[in-house]
């Protein structure tokens, strides 16, 4: 059901994941800390940016003097969905870039290549419920849910009113033009022109997030990149040049970078309750429990009082 879509973390390592375990090719997430030119430039190729961003449900998301495309105003071949599942704008974030990248390296696979044929001519708010719909897209989004360890088993962690809620959305080029794709709005929102070739788009786009951000009372936001894939990118170089020390201790850096990535995820897919009750279980019976809890109750009445 379209309503059972959890919430899961942002991070590029699952993110990535998530897009190869549909058999999107060609393609990961990188995590910025800066925007500047320079520093995009080094990931070239940028096929759009997701920004997250604390969000109060039932509140507008846009910002002020901005107006939403209407179905005549939008280009044609633009993927653009409403997010009517909850908890799927991270998700549909992503594939709003990966479905509307130019870059010929985006290789979206049979599965999703098969979705957006099939909802091509969909209006947005239908667009958004064959996404909550698909059976492949929920599978791959659900298998990073956090675990609620002390649920039945298969039931996963869902937000609470006592937690922040977050919200995505996506930059991207489409043309000669960027655009904002945000869910919860009725339509893409054009933010620039790319009149000058030389500009680059992430420029424009880089001017929109900062008013993001300007206006929000709050300091909580993720920025990630959605680029090419840095180990194609590295062995087409060392084709041409097998001998550059630098070029292999890249690609070696690349490879470890997944490496770490997949021991991350196998980690969040992991239940630790087990392995907890039965150190309890053993520190019980050597007797040791108690003096252990009451030690550690002592360090964090300090830790208070000192602070």
């Amino acid at each position: 059901m379209s309503s059972d879509w959890c919430t899961i973390e942002s991070d590029p390592g699952v993110f990535t994941e998530l897009l190869e375990s549909v058999g999107v090719k060609g393609v990961e997430l990188e995590e910025l800390w800066t925007l500047d030119d320079d520093s995009l430039a080094q990931l070239d190729p940028v096929f759009g940016l997701i920004f997250l961003f604390k969000w109060t449900p039932g509140s507008d998301t846009s910002l002020a003097h901005q107006t939403p495309l209407t179905t005549d105003e939008m280009p044609p071949d633009l993927f653009f969905a409403r997010q009517v599942t909850t908890n799927a704008c991270a998700t549909q974030a992503i594939l709003s870039v990966i479905f509307n990248s130019e870059h010929k390296g985006v290789q979206l696979g049979s599965t999703l290549s098969e979705f957006k044929s099939f909802t091509s001519s969909f209006p947005a708010d239908l667009k958004g419920e064959a996404i909550g719909a698909s059976a492949e897209l929920q599978q791959a989004h659900n298998s990073f849910a956090r675990k609620d360890s002390f649920l039945h088993e298969g039931r996963q962690h869902v937000a609470t009113g006592n937690e922040d809620v977050f919200h995505f959305v996506a930059y991207l080029p489409f043309g000669n033009k960027v655009y904002e794709l945000d869910g919860l709005q009725s339509g893409p929102i054009l933010i620039g022109e790319l009149e000058d070739e030389s500009k680059m788009w992430y420029s424009i786009a880089r001017a929109a997030i900062q008013k993001r951000m300007d206006a929000s009372p709050e300091i909580k936001f993720n920025l990630m990149a959605v680029v090419g894939d840095r180990r194609t990118l590295l062995e087409d170089q060392l084709a041409k040049d097998p001998d550059s020390a630098q070029l292999q201790a890249d690609l070696a850096s690349q490879h470890a970078k997944r490496e770490q990535w997949k021991l991350e995820n196998q980690r969040r897919r992991h239940n630790y309750v087990p392995l907890c009750v039965e150190l309890l279980k053993a520190l019980a019976m050597k007797g040791s429990l108690q003096d252990l809890a009451k030690q550690a109750g002592e360090r964090v009445k300090a830790k208070y009082q000192k602070g």
